[in-house]
């Protein structure tokens, strides 16, 4: 039975995704599908007239979200050394909030505005109002979807190619295991979040992908998959625990969807007397890459908190100038193993 609700779960994913990927739904509209990558420009060059620039950042959740700190504190930091002036304003994970947060800044009379939405659609209508005082709007990390509000311009998000970034992991996994069937646990960040729904879609893809080439066929039993509210670890680490009741020395492969659920998860199977379940994760926290080599995690997907701040930073200044920039930028996301692991370890760094 586990078997075959796993291959069902499998076939459901990417008939989804493919879906997906057609429409255009669920990110950022498309035009024409052109991808580029943030140029990391150097102090002073995103504002060459010197003149002091206002930006309005908010920030779907910010307090007690290390990811999301990272993020803003290299916005910030890249600000600082053009003449920007960065308002920065913590949504808290609050749809409602947000819209109003936008309103506030588009009430500042702002030159531009960063945003990441913690809802794809419910901040348009303050899109809009932004877009209709002549202020551009850049996406940052999380998806938005302006299919449903055609008045609502985002001029481009920039963000990680999550479904990408997930199936390298899922085909490091699948490299490492080396067997034609696994039993599976995800460890999910929240009900309804996109970007976690492309990380675990691409995780089976790319884990299949393996299978297939090895085995000549894919077997994929999905014993749980969990929602760790908020990306929470403490949560996360609940949840497995609960999982680990329910199927004892059965797990062997364990994909989380963010380091943070990760970390707590490898306690969990620790604490547990788990030996020998692969772990792999998506993010790029300091603690993790540790653990990658220390053993404990298998393959970590980077997705930039620093590259992403930065990026907003960079593109809303584009915009501003008057430059023609892709629908969607995509920040560079390496695969983190134990054969590359010391390129990208950096002790002090809490996020790559």
């Amino acid at each position: 039975m586990r078997k075959n609700r796993g291959i069902a779960y499998l076939l459901l994913v990417a008939m989804v995704f493919s879906v997906l990927m057609l429409s255009g739904c669920g990110g950022q509209e498309q035009t024409g599908g052109d991808t580029q990558q943030p140029s990391s420009q150097s102090s002073g060059s995103l504002n060459p007239t010197g003149e002091k620039v206002t930006i309005g950042w908010s920030e779907r959740a910010l307090a007690g979200t290390p990811w999301f700190e990272a993020m803003v504190s290299a916005a910030k930091e890249l600000a600082a050394e053009n003449n920007i002036e960065l308002i920065v304003i913590d949504a808290q994970n609050k749809p409602d909030k947000q819209v109003a947060d936008v309103e506030d800044l588009i009430a500042r009379g702002v030159d531009a505005i960063v945003l990441d939405p913690c809802h794809p659609t419910a901040v348009l209508t303050a899109v809009e109002q932004a877009n209709a005082a002549g202020i551009p709007v850049v996406g940052v990390n999380s998806a938005i979807d302006t299919s449903v509000n055609p008045n609502a311009r985002i001029e481009t998000i920039v963000t990680s190619d999550n479904y990408t970034i997930g199936y390298n992991v899922g085909y490091e996994l699948g490299k490492k295991y080396d067997k034609p069937e696994a039993n599976v646990v995800i460890m999910s960040g929240h009900m309804g979040d996109l970007e976690g729904w492309q990380r675990r879609s691409g995780f089976i893809a790319g884990f299949s992908e393996y299978q297939y080439e090895k085995f000549g066929a894919a077997k994929i039993n999905i014993l749980a998959q969990r929602y760790a509210g908020d990306w929470d670890p403490d949560k996360a680490l609940t949840q497995m625990q609960d999982i680990l009741v329910k199927f004892p020395k059965q797990i062997d492969i364990l994909f989380s969807e963010g380091d943070a659920m990760a970390l707590s998860c490898v306690t969990a199977l620790k604490s547990a007397g788990e030996t020998g379940v692969l772990v792999g994760s998506i993010d790029g926290q300091l603690e993790a890459i540790e653990a990658l080599k220390d053993g404990d995690i298998v393959a970590i997907g980077v997705n930039s908190a620093v590259e992403t701040g930065k990026g907003g930073v960079e593109y809303i200044m584009r915009v501003l100038g008057g430059e023609k920039v892709n629908s969607r930028i995509y920040v560079p996301s390496p695969t983190i193993t134990q054969d590359n692991v010391d390129q990208y370890y950096k002790p002090g760094v809490p996020f790559l």
